[in-house]
């Protein structure tokens, strides 16, 4: 699985490098969205990386040679997960590299430190698009959902978002009831174990699904 996940990203060198400097225009254009640019960064990352592998080994025919190999099909699927998580962390450091550079050089731009709170926001968008997009791709591959694609990016994009506004400046509404009452009266800490419990939950669900659909493909 290791060699699989190394292939994702030697393929793509030039694809890394694009990421980066995306990630400083992030930085840059949307100053005003505050802690929101971490997320939608996150995302854009990701996102990004996992589709340009996939197009790659769909324009290949990469997949004709791994199903040829003595390889499981489900080891397949698994490290296309890992590897979209991998994408998130080197993102995640790549911002943090790209925050303190800015302190260190003065630069006039605003910067803001990554809370527990922020980092559990941009992954749990990651992992939402990650397992809503791979299953789609396992079972019709990449060509037949370009459209698709677009659409999934912009929802997860504004989504991610909401998302870290809403576990920033969580506060108690009056008029909220049931399940929101319920969320908002916990503390940050429990929120966030809840979150990262129901995504783990979440992205199982969706992997084996992915390997369900993967298992039925012919090649």
């Amino acid at each position: 699985m290791f060699r699989l996940m190394a292939k994702d990203i030697l393929i793509q060198k030039k694809q890394l490098l694009f990421s980066l400097v995306y990630l400083a225009f992030i930085l840059f254009a949307f100053q005003g969205l505050g802690v929101v640019m971490y997320p939608m960064g996150l995302v854009a990352i990701t996102y990004m990386l996992s589709m340009t592998d996939c197009a790659y080994e769909e324009k290949n025919k990469t997949d004709l040679l791994l199903n040829s190999l003595p390889i499981n099909r489900r080891n397949i699927v698994a490290s296309k997960y890992i590897s979209a998580l991998l994408y998130a962390v080197m993102g995640t450091l790549a911002y943090m590299v790209m925050i303190t550079i800015v302190r260190l050089l003065n630069i006039p731009l605003k910067t803001y430190v990554l809370s527990p709170e922020i980092v559990i926001s941009g992954f749990a968008a990651v992992c939402l698009m990650v397992g809503l997009w791979f299953p789609i791709y396992f079972r019709f591959g990449y060509i037949k959902m370009r459209v698709i694609n677009f659409v999934l990016f912009f929802l997860f994009f504004f989504g991610s978002s909401f998302l870290t506004r809403y576990l920033e400046s969580k506060k108690y509404d009056p008029w909220d009831n049931g399940i929101i009452s319920f969320i908002n009266s916990q503390s940050d800490i429990t929120i966030g174990l809840m979150l990262i419990v129901i995504i783990a939950l979440y992205m199982i669900l969706s992997f084996l699904l992915s390997v369900w659909f993967y298992n039925r493909r012919e090649f």
